[in-house]
């Protein structure tokens, strides 16, 4: 009788510690994924201020052939003719410069994202900041 007694003891206490550690399982497991939520936000923010970034602040040059000034080209005139001619082409790059306008709406635009970006990755960490706070005590 007081064996079974004592069993039973513990296993209301097996079953209390059980359920004590699956909630605080279910409560790291919530945390963790609110705080990746977060830091894929600030990181997708942080992708797209790069991103748009380079977009902005990129040249009009597309990548593939281009042609400096004064390189020997190949051409084959015909399609039947094998022979080769290597011709001088000249290329006069003209130089564009942007408007102050568009340059001022381009810096305007890379402040405001990198702005938003810095406020957002501000707060998670005073978040973790907190929640280590109230985790540690």
């Amino acid at each position: 009788m007081l064996m079974k007694s004592r069993k039973e003891e513990l296993e209301q206490s097996n079953a209390s510690y059980k359920e004590l550690l699956e909630d605080q399982f279910e409560l790291i497991k919530n945390n963790f994924q609110d705080t990746g939520k977060k830091a894929l936000w600030i990181g997708g923010s942080l992708l797209l201020a790069y991103g748009l970034t380079r977009l902005i602040t990129s040249g009009t040059s597309e990548e593939g052939e281009e042609t400096e000034e004064g390189q020997i080209i190949e051409i084959i005139p015909e399609p039947s003719s094998s022979k080769k001619m290597k011709v001088r082409k000249l290329v006069q790059n003209e130089h564009t410069e942007e408007s102050a306008v568009v340059s001022a709406l381009k810096h305007q635009a890379i402040v405001f994202v990198l702005g938003l970006a810095a406020k957002k990755l501000g707060s998670f960490l005073n978040e973790l900041g907190e929640k280590e706070e109230n985790s540690g005590s």
